[in-house]
């Protein structure tokens, strides 16, 4: 890998190869000075030349996938776009990539309770019908998707790569909501970072785009949806997706929209359902016919069963655990005690399995709600780790870090792992309050 003592490049000769500048840039790099990363002690440093936003090239195309969500009998193709220092552009600088997806990115639908189930029914009984949502006013303009990740990114040399999940934005096909597809649609797009899947300059043209200024390495994150896809795209077992940074990540559709044979709403959305979120994210209008008629009519409303709420293969499809056979990208997770919306259990259910498989995992747990990355500290040891390849023994870090209560969230308290060695069952009694909420007793009343 490479270090440098100052900015001026001083390279060792490990460094010095087609991950990192072309033996091209190197005859002109003789003649001035060559910028790259920068490590110290463990974690990539900000580099002046990198943090210019005005100097950033900036770009978008369309990835081909393996799928046909939306019938036109081709193959869907996803939006992307890239932010990436001038140097890989001038000097021939080959980055790794910190990647972002999301059916967000382009708009969504309204959040009124109007357009959601009405739950005031007979139990067995058929819902009525659910208003219609309003079309979706699509927001942004090319090539930029988003601006999420690239200012705490780019700076520290990575390339910065966002993409809109299926029929959301300007990606084609349909949403489907916790299929395969979400994890195909973000697989596609590392396999064209490493150069194993097309990409094109347009949604239907032929002429194609190569991501020459990567190095093949890729790290995802996001948060909620966002931070669901990451983990989607690792059960895949796609080369090259190193590491991932899940925040509050909905794992099961059916832990979320559903509790044991009841119907839930998550965070408070009464009447919430899949049906509801495919309306909420679809923001692609291209053949909203056959999407509605196919996915959310044909599929949604016929499977999701909201009369018994029980788990049937609809919901097995949407449960991340039944896949997990080939995952093998090194996970930082972190979640909120208190997420009501994305509750806890999504995270904690998947820390076994990743420790059985001898996937390297490190949790980062607080006491706020939906939402809340780990300190970028954390964040950028995982990545220079898995991304830039550098030995930093991240891996003999404690395996957790707990916000305790009261504690300010950047700074959380290691543990050996969670939940805790140390700690020993506490049993609690159900105090006196009635018809008030009533309390909690350590000793039996």
């Amino acid at each position: 890998m490479f270090f440098i003592s100052a900015l001026t490049a001083v390279f060792f000769q490990s460094g010095i190869n087609s991950q990192t500048v072309d033996k091209s840039s190197l005859e002109s790099g003789r003649k001035r000075s060559l910028v790259v990363p920068v490590i110290l002690n463990g974690e990539a440093q900000r580099i002046p030349e990198f943090e210019d936003p005005e100097e950033w090239i900036r770009h978008d195309l369309w990835v081909e996938t393996e799928f046909d969500t939306d019938g036109d009998g081709r193959k869907d193709r996803m939006h992307v776009d890239v932010t990436r220092p001038a140097q890989t552009e001038t000097d021939g600088l080959k980055l790794p990539v910190v990647y972002e997806s999301s059916p967000y990115f382009a708009g969504t639908g309204s959040s009124a309770s109007q357009y959601f189930w009405n739950v005031r029914q007979e139990l067995d009984a058929d819902p009525p019908e659910r208003a219609k949502m309003p079309p979706i006013q699509r927001r942004g303009q090319r090539p930029v998707i988003s601006t999420s990740q690239t200012r705490a990114w780019v700076p520290y040399g990575f390339i910065v790569v966002h993409s809109s999940a299926p029929g959301t934005g300007l990606s084609q096909g349909c949403p489907t909501v916790g299929t395969r597809i979400e994890a195909l649609a973000p697989k596609a797009v590392i396999d064209w970072l490493n150069g194993r899947a097309k990409a094109y300059t347009t949604p239907d043209g032929t002429e194609e785009v190569k991501a020459y200024w990567a190095t093949g390495k890729v790290g995802m994150i996001g948060t909620s949806y966002n931070g669901t896809i990451p983990f989607a795209a690792a059960t895949t077992g796609v080369e090259g997706l190193e590491a991932i940074i899940p925040v509050a990540p909905n794992n099961s559709y059916y832990h979320y929209y559903r509790s044991n044979g009841l119907v839930r709403s998550p965070g408070g959305y009464i009447g919430e359902d899949v049906d509801v979120l495919y309306d909420f994210i679809h923001s692609n209008p291209d053949n909203c016919e056959y999407c509605d008629s196919v996915i959310k009519r044909g599929v949604m409303h016929a499977r999701q069963d909201r009369k018994t709420g029980d788990y049937n293969d609809f919901w097995a499809e949407r449960d991340l655990m039944n896949y997990m056979n080939d995952y093998r990208a090194a996970t930082l997770m972190a979640h909120g005690f208190n997420d009501w919306n994305v509750m806890i259990s999504h995270s904690i259910r998947f820390m076994d399995v990743l420790k059985n498989k001898g996937v390297p995992l490190q949790v980062y747990f607080h006491q706020g709600g939906h939402g809340g990355e780990p300190p970028f500290r954390m964040m950028n040891r995982w990545f220079t780790r898995y991304l830039f390849g550098v030995e930093n023994d991240v891996e003999k870090d404690p395996k957790a870090w707990i916000v305790r209560e009261g504690d300010d969230r950047l700074e959380p308290t290691s543990y050996p792992d969670y939940p805790n060695p140390e700690a020993s069952p506490v049993r609690f009694f159900l105090g006196p309050g009635a018809p008030q909420a009533g309390s909690l007793l350590m000793n039996k009343p």
